[in-house]
């Protein structure tokens, strides 16, 4: 469904054509992402991957019946049962809940005009998203924090030195040339140090990953992104720690999320 299309849906055939969208982009429904990846990061959860644990302290440890369970709890589909390395699912009824709860949180606060952080491990998929809001925020007269823009955090084990750039509002990973993906917290975690008893004033985390989950792990209230194979967030929601997760494929062209950023903006 095209853009324009899309915005000349009005309500209620605008919720029909948003479902429609999304089982047709793959962003629900029938998703590229097979069970097998969901069930093996999962395993990765449990043992105490970074990468998967999203900053969560209590995610380490968790049985992997838990963790599949805390998927299928806001995802739909069994990945136990299906095809391994089969197409993976997302209910596209979930998203739209999903999607539906984003909009009020933002409503919210941009009807408060509060004070907003918004960060992304996914910028190739999800930055476009978030700048757009950024921007309607910001126009709303939201305060956008920016801690820590352009500064350079100690290494990686590895050595790999990164650091936080803002684009429009959004912080992401950065390496000094590019843009870089990840799912580990400690971007957030600096961002939120940084911030100190300014934190307190926080009415809404934007996020996705590591950079949601330590968010959510401080007590901050946090609407979310995760993908079908990204359990951290759904064990989170699911133990009651918050009630914001977007499920929904995180990596796609940012073209066909704009129906999504636009319902989200339907205020």
């Amino acid at each position: 469904m095209s853009a324009a299309r899309w915005r000349a849906s009005g309500a209620p055939e605008s919720t029909h054509a948003l479902r429609e969208h999304l089982i047709d982009t793959r962003l629900a429904g029938i998703v590229a992402t097979p069970p097998r990846s969901t069930i093996a990061n999962c395993g990765k959860l449990s043992r105490g991957d970074a990468d998967y644990t999203f900053g969560l302290p209590d995610a380490e440890g968790t049985p992997l019946l838990e963790a599949l369970e805390a998927v299928v709890a806001l995802c739909g589909g069994d990945p136990g049962g299906a095809d391994p390395d089969g197409p993976g699912y997302i209910d596209p009824d979930q998203a739209l809940n999903g999607i539906e709860t984003h909009r009020r949180r933002l409503a919210g606060v941009a009807a408060s005009a509060g004070t907003v952080l918004l960060a992304t491990g996914h910028p190739t998929g999800l930055l476009a998203h978030y700048m757009t809001l950024a921007r309607e925020l910001q126009a709303a007269g939201c305060d956008l924090l920016t801690p820590l823009d352009d500064v350079f955090l100690p290494p990686y084990p590895s050595g790999r030195e990164r650091g936080i750039r803002f684009t429009d509002g959004v912080a992401a990973e950065f390496d000094g040339a590019s843009l870089r993906h990840t799912h580990k917290p400690h971007l957030m975690e600096a961002m939120l140090d940084d911030l100190g008893a300014e934190t307190a004033a926080i009415d809404l985390v934007v996020a996705d990953h590591g950079l949601a989950g330590a968010a959510i792990a401080r007590g901050l209230p946090t609407i979310s992104i995760a993908d079908v194979n990204d359990p951290g967030l759904p064990l989170a929601q699911v133990r009651g720690r918050t009630d914001g997760v977007l499920c929904i494929d995180d990596n796609l062209a940012p073209r066909h999320f704009l129906a999504v950023t636009e319902a989200m903006l339907a205020w």
